[in-house]
């Protein structure tokens, strides 16, 4: 017989704080990797390019453990997928359908690939989320070289603090980033993956622009975050930090804009913040997101030549979240109910040996 367990045991996971061998010098690295981008275009005059370089600078979270030359070759691979996954969606902007077609595609190659070659967390997860955010930006094919080119250079200055930091502080001593573990999966196992995942991710950009919204990409993250969970019940735990965190974020994204920080003030709180996520991200997910939040919000606010108003700014933003983490929730209902996963492999299988017999 089953015994129930107590409620505060079932949502002890809420304020669980996980033990880590990170230490600070990471965060710090990537504070400086993001926050280098956003004080370059500040005093360039060009606080939209710093905003938009600062996307391919999170090359850096997927820093590893392995030996230096196979770290760099690891994040030089991961920088080029990150700005193709960009340029494809910037090119197929043009059109929502279009667009979220695009963003199905990509996010199936990001998912196949990244699970083929085993790459530990964050996987997939910013390739599509560049992907989904270049798939909701005006389309401008004049812009489409610029766009990438500041892209590109975030990333290459992501790679080469990465380098110095390795060569000058880490000194061979490696932290170790927790990594999932690995099941073997059956041959279509993985295809049949990055099918599901591709087609919720269509589904968030072609439901955004259903509802009119203006930043549907922010319905595509919350979904491809949901969607990171080792099984259905991590999936169900982090739909529920997700949302309880955005909510508690509003709050504090409110609290600073009620200030009216200037745009170097705002710089240097997200860099803070930044420093702050990824402290927290490895220990308790739903505290990351009370930062991942006013991050957002203030990214998005530093990057526009257009003051926003707040109160709708955030309105959208947990509006956003919530559709997205329901979307992300379905799809991890699929993707962890074995029964729906053998079913669609025996019917891919089925059709490969159909396909074959048709060609002889």
């Amino acid at each position: 017989m089953k015994v129930q367990k107590p409620v505060h045991h079932r949502f002890q996971y809420l304020l669980e704080f996980k033990k880590t061998e990170r230490k600070w010098h990471f965060p710090f690295l990537a504070a400086l990797c993001i926050g280098s981008c956003l004080f370059i275009g500040y005093f360039l005059g060009k606080p939209n390019y710093g905003s938009l370089s600062s996307l391919g600078a999170l090359t850096i979270l997927y820093f590893t453990s392995a030996p230096i030359t196979q770290r760099m070759v690891h994040l030089a691979v991961c920088a080029f997928g990150m700005v193709f996954s960009f340029t494809i969606s910037l090119f197929f902007s043009f059109n929502a359908y279009a667009a979220g077609l695009s963003l199905g595609i990509v996010s199936f190659l990001a998912h196949f690939i990244t699970s083929y070659f085993k790459i530990p967390p964050p996987g997939n997860f910013f390739f599509i989320m560049l992907a989904a955010m270049a798939s909701t930006y005006q389309f401008d094919l004049e812009m489409i070289p610029t766009r990438v080119g500041l892209v590109a250079m975030g990333a290459i200055l992501s790679c080469t603090f990465a380098f110095l930091y390795s060569v000058f502080i880490e000194k061979g001593e490696v932290f170790s980033i927790p990594r999932r573990r690995q099941f073997n999966k059956r041959r279509y196992t993985k295809f049949v993956e990055s099918t599901i995942i591709g087609f919720f991710m269509m589904l968030t950009l072609i439901v955004g622009h259903l509802l009119k919204f203006e930043n549907t990409y922010w319905i595509s993250i919350a979904a491809v975050a949901i969607i990171q969970g080792r099984n259905f019940e991590h999936v169900r735990q982090r739909n529920m930090h997700r949302i309880l965190g955005t909510f508690i974020g509003i709050g504090f994204a409110w609290l600073i804009l009620l200030f009216d920080p200037a745009k170097i003030e705002m710089i240097i709180i997200i860099t803070v913040l930044q420093f702050i996520i990824e402290l927290l991200i490895v220990r308790n997910y739903g505290f990351a997101v009370i930062f991942i939040t006013p991050l957002t919000i203030l990214l998005t606010e530093t990057g526009s030549l257009v003051h926003h108003q707040v109160e709708n700014l955030m309105h959208a933003r947990l509006l956003d979240t919530i559709i997205g983490s329901l979307i992300g929730l379905s799809a991890g209902f699929f993707l962890n109910h074995q029964q729906i996963i053998n079913n669609l492999e025996k019917n891919i299988r089925y059709s490969y040996v159909q396909f074959k017999k048709l060609k002889k």
